[in-house]
Parts: structure tokens; sequence; C-alpha cells
């Protein structure tokens, strides 16, 4: 009708919509940090004990280093793209990200390999979480949920697809030659994913999130974006405001708990299976493939809390993840590790989408980058602590058993913080003080 405010992006004679280039883009970059940064972590472990002679809990705690640096990144990153922007911020993560990956092939030392991870994880937390999640939020409102699950199961690809090529890669060329590979592959193909097709927001082409392209209410003429597509993006809880509420502590404590136990898991995942009887190949294998249903995870918990209230999206993502928990811990056949694989993968996958999509649902875009920042870091220090527990555990006990027996019941915690958070609420603006 053309009395309306805005054009669909779906009408007849438009083309598609670019934030789904951007969605595109962000697959590749989440890609390249999921199978190079994240997933291929407990491919290394033994590689390194191996080679090194450390001991379990020592190769822990550079993947430990590695969160809590990229955690305490994310605040600040949250705070520069507010002011200048995701698409820099990202295109130099690419960049610096290729030089740690050189800079690890020089690893000869303990503390060496804790200083240069640290390093990596600065680097590579310029294409992860904040940057990723703020520009899918400057670009989607009402499909929000689908573009950040469909953008993030690139990371789920980047370990089906990576970890069992560099399983592979390490016992040919060895640990040097496979990170020499991995900082080529930032600058041969993230790098110019971000470089070409990275935009910061749609009023830049003259468009509103979804698609929706403003049209004059009395002519057929473009109206001015920006300041459209900033009073959507000033919508929402003022930061002291967000960080006071009880709304907000209930999720932080979900998320840090139900990564306490998703990374000491996870992070550990390979060694863990081996030790069960299954055989190296096969533990690699289902490593990929818990990414890949992950992948799934992270899609279908992204369009769900389009349909359904989101406490009740969070219950079913830790459900399952409880449950994947009895089978590893019950496991003797290889049918308990792909049930394991299907039902903890699935669950496990909703995990890093529902964070931003909690913050924007409950709080708005007002503050978004830092409070999604603050999420990240509770994160982040949950997943440090469950990363080096475990390995402290195992070296303690000789197995993963007590481990796991301590991960289900973090679940279970987790679960009932869910409730804490209650129900998404508007701020209302006539109390800004």
């Amino acid at each position: 009708m053309k009395n309306k405010a805005y054009a669909r992006e779906d009408d007849p004679g438009n083309r598609i919509f670019y934030g789904w280039w951007i969605v595109a883009a962000c697959f590749i970059l989440l890609f390249c940090f999921g199978g190079a940064g994240f997933y291929s972590f407990s491919i290394f472990i033994k590689p390194f004990e191996e080679y090194f002679g450390w001991s379990r809990s020592q190769v822990a705690l550079g993947m430990s280093i590695f969160f809590l640096v990229n955690g305490a990144a994310q605040p600040i990153l949250g705070r520069f793209c507010k002011t200048i922007g995701p698409r820099k911020i990202i295109i130099a993560g690419c960049i610096t990200s290729g030089v740690s990956f050189f800079l690890v092939s020089l690893t000869k030392s303990l503390w060496y390999f804790y200083l240069i991870y640290a390093v990596l994880s600065l680097t590579l937390s310029a294409i992860t979480f904040v940057p990723i999640s703020s520009l899918l939020s400057a670009w989607f409102e009402k499909r929000r949920g689908s573009a950040i699950g469909l953008s993030y199961i690139g990371i789920s690809a980047g370990g089906m697809v990576l970890t069992p090529a560099i399983g592979a890669i390490i016992p040919t060329f060895g640990l040097q030659y496979t990170f020499i590979m991995l900082g080529l592959l930032m600058w041969i193909l993230a790098l110019p994913t971000a470089f070409f097709l990275i935009k910061d927001n749609p009023s830049d082409m003259g468009l509103l999130p979804d698609g929706d392209a403003p049209m004059s209410t009395l002519k057929d003429e473009p109206l001015k974006t920006d300041k459209l597509h900033k009073s959507i993006l000033d919508e929402g809880w003022p930061f002291v405001k967000a960080i006071r509420s009880g709304q907000f502590w209930g999720i932080i404590m979900t998320f840090f708990l139900c990564s306490v136990a998703w990374s000491g898991v996870l992070q550990h995942q390979v060694p863990l299976v081996v030790e069960k009887g299954i055989p190296y190949t096969s533990a690699t294998i289902a490593l990929g493939l818990t990414s890949a249903l992950g992948g799934l995870g992270k899609f279908g918990f992204g369009r769900l809390t389009e349909t359904i209230p989101f406490k009740w999206v969070m219950v079913i993502c830790l459900g399952m993840q409880t449950v994947g928990l009895f089978f590893l811990l019950n496991l003797h056949a290889m049918t308990m590790l792909w049930l394991y694989v299907i039902i903890f993968g699935f669950g496990m996958g909703g995990v890093i989408v529902l964070q931003p999509l909690a913050i924007s649902k409950y709080f708005g875009l007002a503050s978004f980058g830092v409070l999604l920042g603050i999420c990240q870091l509770f994160h982040s220090l949950g997943s440090s602590l469950g990363s080096f527990s475990s390995g402290l555990i195992y070296d303690h006990f000789g197995d993963y058993k007590q481990a796991l027996m301590v991960f289900i019941v973090i679940y279970f915690l987790s679960l009932a913080t869910v409730f804490l958070a209650g129900r998404p609420k508007k701020y209302d603006s006539a109390k800004k003080s």
C-alpha cells in the first residue's frame, strides 16, 4: 500500500536483503574461529602432552587462559562496537589472529605457551561473539534469532570440518606447521570476507533491520535512515539500570554455570572418550559430529526463541545437555557415544546463540554490546574454570568420572537459575533518571 511506512524486502521485484550476505560473512568468520581457535584445542591436548611432556592440567590451563582473556576483552569490544563500529574491529582481528597462530608455532616452553595463547585469544575475540552479535543485531530485529542462529552454525561447521582435518594434519606435518596453516587460513579466508562483505549497519545502504526499506508516508521517496535506525539502536535499558536488575544477574548465573559444565566436557571430549575405550579416530569423528549437531542446535534454538517463551527455550537447551552427560558417564559402547553426541551436541549448540538473544530480548539494544560483553566475561570465566577443573580432577583421580558427576549437578543448578530471570520487561522511559 502507498501509505505504508516501510516496503518489505520480500515484496516482488526487490533484491535479496543485504543482511543475509552479512549472515554469510559472519558464518565464515565464525567457521574460522570455531575450527581453528575453539574446537581444535581438544585435538591438541595429547600432542602437546607427548611433545613437551606436560601434564593434562598444565595443557588445560592454556585453554583456561584463552577463555579468561577472551571474556575480559568482550566488554571492551562492546564499547568499541558502539563507538567505531564492528567492521574495523573484525578486520583488525583477522589480521592479528593470523600473526598469533604463527607465533603459537614457535612454542618451546610452558610460559611462552600460556603467553601466546593469551595473545591468540585477544586477537580472535575481535571476530567472535560481541562484535558479530552487535553487527547482526543492527541488521536484524524480528528475524534476529534466525540470523544469529544461522551465522553461529559457522562455529559448529568449523569444528566439524577443521577438527578432523587438524587431527589428520598433526601426525603428518607436526604441531609447528599445523599452526602456520591455521594462521594462513585467517588471512586467506577470514580477512577477505570481512574486508569486502562486512558493513556496520543497514542505514549505510538505505535500509532498516530485516530488510524493511524506508519509504515516505507521503511520497515514494526514501527517508533518511540514519535517524530511524538510530532510534532502534537506542531502545532498551540504560546500562546502570540493567546491571542493577535481578533479571540480569539471573541470566549471568545461568550462563556462568552451564559454561562450567559445557566447557569442562567439550574441551576434554577427545581424551575422555578415548579413555573409555573408544579408538582415537572415532573420538575425533565424534567431536566433529558433536559440533555438527551443535550447528543444528544453534539454528534450532535461535528459531525457537521466535515462537515460544524464552525461559522454556533455555530449559530445553540445558535439559538436553544434562541428559547427554548421563550417556557419557555410562559410556561403554558406541551406541551410548552416538546418543551422547546427538543429545548433548544439539543442546550445547544453543548456549552461545541464546546469550545475545537473552540480552536483546530482556534489555534491548541501547547497551547491548557492553551487557553482552559482561555476559561473555562470566561465560568465559565459567568456561575457564570448567576446562581447568576437568584437567585437575583427571590428574587427581586418573579418570573423568568424578568430573562428569560434578558437571551434572552444575547443570541442574543452571536450570534452577533460569527461573530467576523471569520474563522480559520493557524499560519504562518515563522512569529514566
